[in-house]
């Protein structure tokens, strides 16, 4: 948990002054002056959109430290970042896994290789990396280096291209035999084709688990099996009679606006029977509560921090990064409140709801 000592630290973390204002997603690559976020590309617009300021809830939020700014890098775009000032230049982090990876690197100072094609090898990062997004949470082990921090509570469903009978209503077995290419897979007598996420994706993690499959099982067609790999939530990518799972919350952010629209002519189907993922259309849809709190498809994210920064008992322990990390504080990237002027409110906008009741911070071994 965080140091109770974070509480008093509120004051560090500010809004941004009245009039301040980005409504869409900045995707332009920041150099941060404090703090420096990466990986999942479930949370990249939601957290850009608090690092950057917004005015999406018709209030100004933004989420800075000590009257300086954090950047928040997207999982796609060149093969490198250079997050600080005279910092190094290294392999972008793709996905939840890939930005823990960096985490990690930046911790203990181990050379870090990027799982994006193109990006510098084997780069020593120590300090380049704060904060790491993730949209699937992590083995517990009181003992880890990293704490996972709840963000908010978000759902996995797929979008669907297609005019296949059935094709809106699959069950999660159906899903299992897709992924695993069962011979002659059809739905309404059409074949189906299955994407997944690129690896490293904590979506792809998720969904596999979840259809009561596993990397080994799933058979991608660099392995001479029928499942396509592309970028998460991009569902541009989606040909005749195909799916791909995608993160609730994103598909919500591209029909507000709040995120840019990679739709393409997809639609949304549900996993849960009888339940729609989403309710409303366009700029007023929202997520469905009850879908979200399913024990299947929902599930909370997180961002993650090395555990002694975040300690007031370790030497290591960083006030500021504390405070932005601190639920309690107004504008911190971990509100939850529904008031306009909240980082909770601004969730919502972009399709996630607060955190599962008792859900807590907990420390996770580092990724090798």
């Amino acid at each position: 948990m965080i140091s109770k000592k974070a509480i008093a630290l509120c004051a560090t973390v500010g809004v941004a002054v009245s009039g301040f204002a980005i409504t869409a997603p900045a995707h332009a690559e920041p150099v941060s002056n404090s703090y420096s976020i990466v990986g999942s590309d479930t949370l990249e617009d939601v957290v850009n959109a608090l690092a950057n300021g917004t005015l999406i809830t018709g209030s100004s939020v933004r989420s800075t430290v000590n009257n300086t700014t954090i950047g928040s890098f997207d999982a796609t775009g060149s093969p490198y970042i250079i997050t600080k000032s005279s910092g190094t230049r290294f392999g972008r982090p793709n996905g939840s896994s890939d930005g823990v990876k960096a985490l990690s690197r930046s911790s203990d100072g181990a050379a870090y290789t990027s799982a994006t094609a193109g990006g510098p090898a084997n780069v020593v990062i120590t300090g380049l990396v704060d904060i790491a997004r993730s949209s699937s949470g992590g083995t517990v082990n009181n003992a880890g280096e990293l704490l996972y921090v709840p963000f908010g509570r978000d759902a996995i469903a797929y979008a669907y291209k297609g005019l296949a009978t059935g094709l809106d209503g699959l069950t999660a077995s159906q899903m299992k035999s897709l992924y695993e290419c069962s011979p002659g897979f059809q739905i309404g007598g059409v074949t189906v084709t299955p994407i997944i996420p690129q690896a490293g994706s904590g979506t792809r993690k998720d969904f596999l688990a979840k259809i009561g499959s596993t990397e080994a099982l799933m058979k991608t067609i660099g392995e001479a099996g029928c499942v396509v790999e592309g970028q998460e939530h991009d569902a541009t990518t989606l040909t005749a009679e195909s799916v791909m799972p995608m993160a609730v919350s994103r598909w919500v952010a591209m029909n507000t606006g709040a995120s840019y629209d990679k739709r393409g002519t997809g639609s949304l189907g549900s996993l849960v029977s009888g339940v729609d993922p989403v309710t409303g259309t366009g700029s007023t849809m929202v997520p469905n509560a009850p879908y979200y709190a399913d024990t299947t498809w929902g599930r909370d994210t997180f961002l993650v921090v090395e555990n002694a920064r975040v300690d007031s008992t370790d030497p290591k322990y960083d006030a500021g990064l504390a405070a932005l990390l601190n639920s309690a504080n107004s504008t911190a990237l971990t509100n939850v409140s529904s008031v306009v002027s909240r980082a909770g409110a601004v969730k919502k906008k972009f399709g996630f709801l607060a955190p599962t009741s008792g859900v807590v911070a907990y420390r996770v071994a580092k990724t090798a």
